[in-house]
């Protein structure tokens, strides 16, 4: 696996767990606000899911 593509998961894993202490952290002192967290959390995770797939796809 080119380090490209190393370095493209591991950014992505990295923003991924950030992203999910932001949200637990908002979440424990804002309880109201879990579903438009919620909702931007699963937006975020498509786009994850998506970049990783096109990187899986668009490798040889």
């Amino acid at each position: 696996m080119p380090l490209t593509a190393l370095i493209l998961i591991l950014l992505l894993v990295v923003v991924t767990l950030l992203v999910a202490t932001g949200v637990a952290t908002v979440l424990h002192h804002h309880p109201a606000w879990a579903i438009p967290v919620t909702g931007a959390f699963s937006a975020m995770m498509l786009m994850a899911t998506i970049t990783g797939l096109l990187i899986a796809a668009t490798h040889n």
